[in-house]
């Protein structure tokens, strides 16, 4: 368990319920290693109270979601970490963004120094997050309501270019995709995914915000307030 909490510390989105998980193409392990089937999931929250989601960019890469019991000293070591990560996270907030670059799946260069003067749309998402699945339609509508204008608009994921070309051969995202993000995932801070941060036309963070119902709205909001 010790070596999945240090996975965790990595991954913060590994704590979910059980009717937020991937369930196509996904091998589900109980902690002796036997597989447990997708529309057994329920089943074991209601036996178990809080379930664990515990993957690494190993386990993605083959389809892995480890499921572990959370106990109480665990619960209370994932929310004193979670509040520390938000807590720096948070500190980025009207400050100048963390400059970074990039090559996109098409091998196009991005440099945030480069694109002063636009406002800049950030997504920290990874192919098996089912909370950045679910958002997705809703941020395609974004780019298509500012198609033209000058709002760039990034998906940055740790997942590597072949994992991203193979999730976009069966689900639209209409952001410009970065693979291989991990270093700007982690000048950025983020553990929790996803994660959206608003950059403004000078180059500082307006806005950050994880998973939201209205998560359009509130970017476009954010947008319209630069403006």
């Amino acid at each position: 368990m010790k070596s999945y909490l240090i996975i965790f510390a990595l991954c913060i989105s590994s704590i979910v319920v059980a009717a937020q998980m991937p369930s196509d193409s996904t091998t589900f392990l109980l902690p002796d290693g036997t597989v447990l089937k997708s529309e057994k999931l329920d089943s074991l929250t209601k036996a178990w109270g809080r379930v664990l989601f515990v993957h690494s960019k190993e386990d993605d890469a083959r389809g892995i979601i480890h499921l572990e019991r959370i106990t109480d000293e665990i619960r209370r070591q994932l929310e004193d970490e979670d509040s520390k990560r938000k807590k720096a996270i948070a500190s980025m907030l009207n400050k100048p963004a963390p400059a970074f670059e990039a090559k996109d799946l098409k091998g196009n260069n991005w440099s945030l120094n480069n694109l002063r003067g636009k406002i800049v749309v950030l997504n920290f998402w990874f192919t098996s997050c089912t909370p950045c699945i679910r958002e997705m339609p809703e941020l395609n509508m974004l780019v298509s309501e500012y198609e033209g204008k000058d709002v760039i608009f990034l998906g940055l994921t740790y997942n590597n270019a072949d994992q991203v070309k193979s999730f976009l051969e069966r689900r639209s995202f209409s952001y410009t995709v970065v693979p291989d993000s991990h270093e700007i995932d982690k000048i950025y801070q983020v553990s929790s995914w996803p994660t959206s941060i608003v950059i403004d036309r000078k180059g500082y963070v307006k806005m950050i915000v994880n998973s939201h119902p209205k998560i359009r709205e509130e970017l476009d909001a954010a947008i319209k307030s630069i403006k």
